[in-house]
């Protein structure tokens, strides 16, 4: 297991590993995208046990291994982030979500009852279920410390319980992630929101980022290390900028001036709405709403042609 944690954090633009699927054909792709991405500016990896049946943190590892044993890469200089909260299977073992339930995650106590179902995707907070996946990504991954782990769309089990449940059930987890970063397997964590930004005026996803950092601190005893919040942020979706839909002190504000009033930092994602944006705007343009709206982008991709011109384009935008 690789040893330490990054030095300076996320950097302004990451590298999402959420597309493709489970071949050998797409592996070799992000390995080799990874792999062009860590050694050519882009310090930050952002992932999911999730994504890909396991496969896409599985492919970071190995890039990560190879470019550390050829003395390209030092632990310090790169910054991964890892997600759990939702069921997930490991392709590679030929496991399904349904099979991984049943032969990894009861035997350890954690049943279906445990989790909230929306659209197909089911997600918990349970504690016991965030040891098992993260302890299975550092695996993955290779590593003794992860720099970001987060709560993946946690506003499915908001859904399913009282505004004042859900805190308590939070405050939990948070007490599990504020052990885990004591004992040296986590740096910061945070949240990664989906329905709460997408469907911002929906009351059912509704929670108070303010309220999640008292419950942090709670957890820590005085200042906790809850430091991230990621959400889909672009053209097509920009209400985390422009829905007033959290408190803070009594006042409305939108997630990304909520953020801002905490001193969290914010992560957009999907900033080309998984390609829709291209039937309006131009690559150019959506990258600059995003850049210019959060403290980091990560954009998705397994092509170092694509990866190329998206580098050129921030480039660009920087000296314009």
């Amino acid at each position: 297991m690789i040893r330490g944690y990054s030095k300076n954090g996320i950097s302004k633009l990451a590298l999402g590993t959420h597309l493709g699927d489970f071949s050998e054909e797409d592996s070799k792709k992000y390995i080799d995208a990874i792999s062009y991405a860590l050694t050519n500016g882009i310090t930050a990896i952002d992932g999911a046990i999730n994504y890909r049946g396991m496969c896409s943190e599985k492919d970071e590892g190995i890039a990560i291994r190879i470019l550390m044993e050829k003395g390209m890469l030092k632990r310090e200089d790169f910054c991964i982030a890892s997600k759990a909260g939702l069921l997930f299977g490991d392709a590679r073992a030929g496991m399904n979500p349904k099979r991984y339930l049943t032969e990894i995650l009861e035997p350890k106590g954690i049943s279906l009852n445990d989790f909230h179902e929306y659209h197909g995707l089911y997600q918990t907070l349970k504690p016991a279920f965030f040891e098992v996946a993260l302890e299975k990504t550092l695996v993955n991954l290779g590593l003794e410390t992860l720099d970001i782990h987060y709560i993946h769309i946690p506003e499915i089990t908001r859904s399913a319980l009282s505004e004042e449940e859900f805190y308590d059930r939070m405050e939990e987890l948070l007490e599990w992630y504020e052990s885990k970063v004591r004992e040296g397997k986590i740096r910061y964590y945070g949240i990664a929101l989906e329905f709460m930004v997408e469907e911002a005026d929906e009351d059912k996803w509704h929670f108070e980022i303010e309220q999640i950092q008292i419950r942090a601190n709670k957890a820590a005893n005085g200042k906790s290390h809850f430091k991230y919040v990621l959400f889909t942020y672009n053209l097509l979706c920009p209400y985390a900028a422009t829905v007033p839909n959290q408190e803070v002190k009594g006042r409305k504000l939108t997630i990304i001036d909520t953020c801002k009033e905490l001193g969290l930092s914010t992560v957009g994602s999907m900033p080309f709405a998984m390609g829709d944006g291209f039937q309006q705007y131009t690559a150019k343009e959506l990258l600059d709403f995003a850049l210019s709206g959060v403290d980091h982008v990560i954009v998705g991709s397994k092509n170092i042609a694509h990866i190329r011109e998206v580098q050129e384009i921030v480039n660009n935008l920087k000296q314009s």
